[in-house]
């Protein structure tokens, strides 16, 4: 971890309090890392939020989160109350998805992991994962290349096994493996399905570490249509 800092830190650095930021580790919104038994958030994840500027709503929940990135994406969730699609609409229509992409920081929780540079070929294409960031650039037309790196999402409830699976040694962001766990319940992907919708990768590029992939992530959002 480059240049890591203490809860406390990171809440003066946000002008939040210590329970508040914490709040946001556990929901996704920032990336930290347990270590020696302590939270430590890099200070360029701290620089990220403070980019962002203040949250102006509550996170969507998990679900919520899922069916406006698939909207935002073109595509149309089945199953969505009527109420709650307009809703998600309006929600799109009023703000855009880049400026909403603080509050669906819920759509799924981060998890790092050092994983061995030849089991990267076998962890893509294992139907539990489905790829985004700069795994799934390549699908949607974006200027990225996966080597040796891989992000995506996995069901939470299948994540112990995935790791057991895959000989996965748990790491701090800047690691070659982010797997991005969804409740089980949220889980808003077909069966067979292998990438995430644009707006997913687009979002999770642009919150992505490496400035290259952050930029064509923000401009892919920027692309994308209000629906």
């Amino acid at each position: 971890m480059i240049d890591p800092v203490s809860i406390p830190e990171a809440a003066s650095g946000l002008g939040l309090s210590p329970g508040r930021v914490h709040a946001m580790v556990a929901s996704g919104q920032l990336s930290a890392a347990k270590v020696g038994g302590r939270w430590l958030i890099e200070r360029g994840e701290i620089e990220r939020r403070q980019r962002q500027g203040p949250l102006n709503g509550r996170p969507f929940a998990a679900h919520n989160a899922w069916i406006l990135l698939s909207l935002a994406s073109g595509e149309d969730p089945k199953g969505v109350d009527s109420s709650v699609r307009s809703r998600m609409r309006r929600a799109l229509s009023l703000e855009g998805v880049e400026k909403l992409g603080p509050r669906l920081a819920r759509r799924g929780e981060s998890h790092y992991y050092d994983a061995h540079r030849g089991e990267i070929a076998y962890i893509v294409q294992d139907p539990r994962f489905v790829a985004s960031g700069i795994s799934a650039a390549g699908a949607h037309g974006l200027d990225l290349v996966s080597g040796s790196e891989a992000d995506g999402y996995v069901r939470a409830g299948a994540l112990k096994e995935f790791v057991a699976n895959h000989a996965l040694r748990a790491a701090t962001p800047g690691s070659n493996l982010r797997l991005r766990a969804v409740p089980d319940r949220a889980w808003p992907f077909l069966k067979g399905a292998r990438v995430a919708p644009i707006a997913a990768v687009a979002l999770d590029l642009a919150e992505d570490r490496d400035p290259r992939s952050a930029e064509i992530g923000a401009t892919a959002l920027g692309d994308l249509r209000t629906p």
